[in-house]
């Protein structure tokens, strides 16, 4: 009875991790673009699954920051406004220097290696054209990096930083809004800098990795407008709502 109840469990977890591949990958490629309203019921007869693996799925999405969540409302596709995209890409500058420095400093031979391969599907991704392996396998070079900190909590603030800009990014490039250009390129000085364990260097190599896929974006410009345009950024510039003490 015991290794049924363990089969079922373990079985609606495999098919809410399948829900969670597919949910990103339409994210990813602009099937739900940012502002997409994400209807469970509507979901779970395409992906043919029950509404509570796609309810599961969607809070693993909202942890990662993918998704907004609002009680008797829904579920939507997170939409970044312009202030959001900078303070994030700032945030993001910051934490990932400070990984990349820890990284390094535990980084051997075979880590980098390791580095290499990802940095080579990165490469065969852009090659085909694929948006969404390009952006998961851009994810997947940082995060290792992220990991070699050895710093859990950095690891998973970073994730939650990050993701949402690059499913943005990705939506902008599958949209025409931005190009997808071979980016191998722009891995190579992160690479550099980890190796000479040379804080300086590890902080600016880093700092512009971070940075020169949004600039564009983190202000009222041009191709902000036009991604508020195709409904992609908010155009509204929310302030924090702080409640006074009673």
């Amino acid at each position: 009875m015991r290794k049924k109840a363990q089969s079922g469990r373990a079985s609606a977890g495999s098919l809410a991790h399948q829900a969670v591949g597919r949910l990103l990958q339409a994210i990813f490629d602009g099937t739900y673009p940012p502002g997409s309203n994400l209807r469970e019921m509507r979901i779970a007869r395409e992906f043919g699954v029950s509404q509570a693996t796609v309810r599961e799925a969607l809070q693993q999405l909202e942890s990662a920051g993918l998704v907004t969540r609002q009680p008797n409302i829904g579920t939507t596709v997170t939409r970044l406004s312009p202030k959001e995209v900078r303070e994030r890409v700032q945030l993001r500058a910051l934490l990932e220097v400070r990984a990349a420095e820890d990284a390094a400093l535990r980084m051997g031979e075979a880590e980098f290696q390791e580095l290499d391969r990802k940095l080579a599907a990165l490469g065969a991704a852009i090659q085909r054209d694929s948006y969404y392996e390009a952006a998961q396998a851009d994810l997947d070079f940082h995060r290792f990096i992220w990991r070699c900190s050895g710093n859990d909590t950095l690891c998973r603030t970073l994730e939650q930083l990050t993701v949402p800009l690059l499913a943005f990014v990705s939506v902008l490039r599958a949209n025409g809004l931005q190009h997808l250009v071979d980016v191998t390129a722009a891995h190579e000085p992160l690479l550099a800098a980890l190796r000479s364990q040379d804080n300086a260097l590890i902080a600016d190599a880093f700092s512009r990795a971070a940075t020169s896929s949004y600039e564009e974006f983190m202000d009222v410009t041009a191709s902000s407008r036009r991604a508020q345009a195709f409904g992609m950024m908010d155009p509204q510039e929310r302030e924090p709502v702080i409640s006074a003490a009673n």
